[in-house]
């Protein structure tokens, strides 16, 4: 077997037609996923996972291998369709990323399966993360702002402010930073765009239809051009390792990210001016654009 097409710059060999029942779509989805990743499938795969038929079991194996043919061959001794070497994913669904996200979905709530595709798994640790607070009343109230262009006051805790205060917000967008979840908002009292963590919220009320302001939120609209280098205090072997674990080519990578969280980017890449200090082995990367990045944090 191969490798997912994102690893070796191959598309998906996805000729899926049109009027295909979405039923059989996900099962055709299914049929790639096991190939890829057990390296088999047979008929009573689908007939447990999907509690199926046998008959329909047998039609969905037939009707992939019409888009396929390449991909699966019959093992007779085994009575199982087996992977071939010239294997190539039908479905973004079966890529490497999909497959390892499945895995630590699992590892860290096994009883929640996410709807994944996994059969056989290898052994996975995830390192233990730690829970912040969310309030579901809030984060609903959120999500109704955002979705009916309005407002909703809060009483906002934060480093300076601990106890909390009043303010009115207009949010328009979620926000993830790998650590935390965000909501992006116009905030009426400080009459800006800023981010607000929905773990300080401590209450939220929605209060009505306001103007619809994400066009205005200039930081939130601009794409910045982040270019990466490996981190030139590296010996030129360990230069050309970071460059092959981030797939940098001729010298440099090129990101592109929101103005209004490249503060979160440069963070989770050890780049903030603050980590700066740390040994090059530390760090790995090395900003090429700093100066211009710097003059928009």
């Amino acid at each position: 077997m191969v490798d997912d097409p994102k690893s070796t710059g191959e598309q998906p060999t996805n000729t899926i037609r049109q009027g295909v029942r979405w039923g059989q779509e996900r099962r055709l989805e299914f049929i790639d996923y096991r190939l890829r990743w057990d390296g088999q499938i047979n008929r009573s795969s689908l007939t447990d996972f999907f509690g199926i038929s046998v008959p329909q079991a047998s039609l969905d194996i037939t009707e992939y291998s019409k888009l396929s043919p390449d991909n699966l061959k019959y093992d007779k001794r085994a009575r199982t369709y087996r992977a071939t070497y010239s294997y190539r994913p039908v479905y973004p669904s079966s890529s490497t990323e999909r497959y390892l996200e499945d895995l630590i979905r699992v590892a860290v709530q096994p009883e929640v399966p996410y709807g994944s595709f996994l059969g056989w798994q290898p052994p996975v640790a995830a390192v233990p993360r730690l829970g912040r607070r969310l309030n579901a009343d809030v984060v609903g109230e959120i999500i109704r702002a955002i979705r009916e262009t309005g407002s909703v006051e809060v009483i906002y805790q934060s480093m300076t402010d601990p106890e909390g205060s009043e303010r009115r917000l207009t949010p328009h967008a979620l926000v993830h930073d790998g650590n935390r979840w965000h909501t992006r908002a116009y905030c009426h009292k400080r009459n800006q765009f800023r981010d607000f963590s929905l773990t300080r919220i401590k209450l939220a009320r929605y209060v009505g239809p306001d103007e619809e302001r994400a066009s205005k939120d200039t930081d939130w609209n601009s794409v910045v051009d982040v270019i990466l280098t490996a981190h030139p205090g590296l010996s030129p072997a360990k230069r050309r390792l970071i460059e092959s674990d981030y797939s940098i080519e001729n010298g440099e990578m090129h990101i592109k990210c929101r103005q209004a969280l490249l503060f979160y980017l440069l963070f989770q890449l050890n780049l903030t001016n603050d980590q700066a200090g740390q040994k090059p082995e530390v760090i790995q990367l090395s900003l090429k654009n700093r100066e211009e990045i710097n003059s928009l944090l």
